[in-house]
């Protein structure tokens, strides 16, 4: 066990402060390197030192540790797994959204809340670079969770008013003063639309080009020649891709053979691990970015393109390197036995979901006279991936029907639609392949006791089930207890409500209660799939856990885990675990920003046309409402005119005090647009009555 872990039981054990000289005696350690491991543990915020240079684990004693999650309202939360910790605004010490901090424990003699909590120390500052408007001579930052920030004159750098800019905080506020710092990067004046871009992908640390070094590197790795060597030639096998029909990064493939009862299901992957050697400048620059993002019409790529979209796609009528995922499943749905191996594969087809979705309705001749071929195999495909789901949800699978947002462009790139996405048979049958293979993956490793990266999604915090169970009362009763629920549960709300006006609302709060999904050392199954092991393995081209987790598959299939390199890869998979989660959430929040802003381009002009919406949330202040399109905007209770209207935080509603007339999410209204603002995006609607 290495040394990281055995202070972490010692401690556990100990429960008091410990000295660091009684630490070093209890564990019979040598100093120099208990100090330095005790240093590290206290820099993740996975020990605890006090001023008195006592050590302890967080939890202990009323103190705890993690990253700070800052409201718009200026307070925020320590997210927790003993319940989330309040943090008033006035007690943030300094801290901003996304630092890792100390935070003490309020008793109840401080505060009348059940979990409060103050900063009380800054281990990781987190934000250290923030983007906004320049105002005078302070910066509004473009994220509404950090204050604004003060510039001394010699640090404008010659930015004006009305810029955007970028800013590094030097000094962070403290005692009601505001955060100090100086410009970095003039971006442009505000309000033009390549300069929020620009803001947005500084706002949320997005590299843009590769540097030249790791260009060339991927431009000679793409050159190099195909060896099949120890592979299993799949080349005559009916392999093909499904994707959407603008897709170019191709890191996926299936295959089927009927057996005499059930199926052979391959799933085949892009081995981008023969052309991304680990320790590389590409790989460095890959394990940096995290993720491909996918902003609106534009892709920042995690690899570049002569590798995502040439030697590692997986192009029809070219022979690939893979590695190929085989289950074994009964006419039941049930995986009966999986194995991976480093394949050869020569795609067929490269089809896409709008024609696999049409096969599947009938009535297409030329299309399955094209596919003549495979055609059989795509119905074996549709048998099992039904056969799949029924399985999954008879287990309690969520599966969340959310709208996804779908955007529309004129030739010069202006948003000409939106609208849901639409999920076909052909999408949920590569998402059903797609989860057994990554199920299969990681039950194998966790049972081989071979460090690995999972994904993992715990169970809910007891205390969002309450608040979600409360608002659910307006449509309908949980059965059973919300203490320690099972995804089945939730199953059959989202069952219940499908195909009612509030079915979306309901998706998005329930979704909003539990967890967020993340990369993790530790396999502590996925909640939401109701998966008791699971990893991300099919998607190495776009995200470095997949890529993480195809590195230790080949070591292990050519007999490379020797003991010493298993003790790296305990220590190599908690840091690709860490690194791929953050940036994930930027990503997705990045994604969000620009989807917003998209939205808000295509409701411009619109001001006074009329549009049928549903509530999709209510605060102190604001009602928001979602239009049939997925455009969300909001309603100021202050523009309300009927009467003066309150916020019941218990309800999710507002009530009119003098009619009595009840507001809540989930009720479908009519409403007119009132204003549109691009940047920063915002929408306001006003009633029709």
């Amino acid at each position: 066990m290495e040394l990281k872990q055995l202070i972490i039981d010692e401690l556990s054990t100990a429960g008091r402060k410990m000295d660091f000289d009684d630490l070093v005696k209890s564990l019979s350690a040598e100093p120099a390197a208990c100090r330095q491991a005790v240093g590290e543990l206290v820099s993740e915020g996975r020990v605890i030192r006090s001023p008195k240079g006592k050590l302890f684990l967080p939890g202990q004693f009323g103190f705890f540790t993690g990253r700070l999650d800052v409201k718009r309202s200026g307070f925020g939360f320590l997210l927790n797994e003993q319940g989330d910790i309040f943090i008033p605004a006035d007690k943030k010490g300094g801290a901003i959204n996304g630092d890792l901090v100390l935070v003490r424990l309020l008793s109840a003699a401080e505060t009348d809340r059940n979990r409060e909590g103050e900063v009380k120390e800054i281990i990781e500052e987190k934000t250290k670079i923030v983007v906004g408007t320049l105002t005078g001579r302070y910066l509004a930052p473009d994220d509404e969770r950090i204050d604004e920030v003060f510039l001394s004159r010699k640090d404008l750098g010659g930015a004006l008013s009305g810029q955007k800019v970028v800013v590094e905080i030097l000094k962070r506020g403290k005692e009601g003063k505001s955060p100090e710092g100086r410009v970095i990067e003039v971006l442009g004046t505000a309000g033009v639309a390549s300069v929020e871009l620009k803001s947005l992908i500084r706002q949320y640390d997005l590299p843009e080009a590769f540097p030249a070094d790791v260009e060339a590197e991927a431009v000679r790795s793409a050159g190099y020649i195909i060896d099949t060597k120890d592979r299993e030639d799949l080349r005559g096998l009916n392999v093909f891709t499904i994707d959407g029909a603008d897709a170019k990064d191709l890191d996926d493939a299936v295959s089927i053979k009927k057996l005499d009862d059930g199926y052979e299901l391959g799933v085949h992957i892009a081995d981008v691990a023969q052309y991304v050697k680990e320790g590389s400048k590409l790989d460095k620059e890959a394990f940096k970015r995290g993720t491909s993002v996918y902003l609106a019409d534009t892709v920042i790529p995690m690899l570049p393109k002569a590798l995502s979209n040439g030697a590692c796609s997986l192009s029809e009528g070219t022979d690939k390197l893979t590695l190929s995922c085989f289950m074994k499943i009964d006419s039941n749905g049930n995986i009966l036995e999986a194995r991976v191996k480093q394949t050869v594969i020569h795609s067929k087809h490269r089809l896409t979901y709008s024609d696999v979705n049409k096969i599947f309705q009938g009535g297409h001749d030329e299309l399955e006279c094209e596919y003549a071929d495979i055609l059989s195999d795509l119905l074996e495909m549709k048998a099992l991936a039904a056969q799949l789901r029924a399985r999954r949800e008879e287990k309690g699978s969520i599966d969340f029907d959310l709208d996804e947002t779908g955007f529309k462009y004129d030739e010069e790139g202006r948003v000409i639609g939106v609208g849901p996405r639409i999920r076909g048979e052909a999408e949920r049958l590569i998402e059903e392949f797609m989860l057994a293979a990554n199920k299969s993956v990681a039950e194998m490793y966790f049972w081989r006791e071979i460090p690995f990266v999972y994904r993992v999604h715990e169970q809910p915090d007891e205390e969002k089930m309450h608040t979600f169970a409360a608002f659910y009362e307006n449509f309908g009763k949980i059965r059973g207890k919300v203490e320690n629920i099972r995804p089945k549960t939730l199953q059959g709300i989202l069952e219940d409500v499908k195909g009612k006006p509030h079915e979306n609302i309901i998706n998005q709060i329930m979704l909003r209660s539990l967890r967020k999904a993340e990369y993790c050392p530790e396999c502590k199954g996925h909640f939401g799939l109701s998966f008791q092991y699971y990893c991300h393995f099919t998607s190495p081209i776009r995200r470095y856990p997949d890529l993480a987790v195809h590195r230790i598959i080949k070591r292990d299939l050519n007999g490379r885990l020797t003991e010493k390199v298993m003790d790296a890869l305990a220590a190599k998979v908690e840091e690709v675990s860490r690194q791929s989660s953050i940036r994930e959430r930027a990503a997705m929040e990045a994604e969000r920003a620009v989807d917003d802003m998209k939205k808000a381009e295509f409701m411009f002009g619109k001001e006074g046309q009329e549009f049928d919406g549903i509530i999709s949330g209510v605060s102190r202040n604001v009602i928001f409402v979602q239009l049939d399109n997925t455009v969300e905007g909001v309603i100021p209770l202050s523009s309300l005119q009927d009467d003066y209207y309150v916020y019941n935080e218990k309800l999710y509603c507002v009530i009119g005090e003098r009619t009595r007339r009840k507001l809540s999410m989930g009720d479908e209204m009519r409403v007119r647009v009132e204003s549109v603002s691009v940047y920063p995006p915002r929408i306001e609607f006003t009633p029709v009555p």
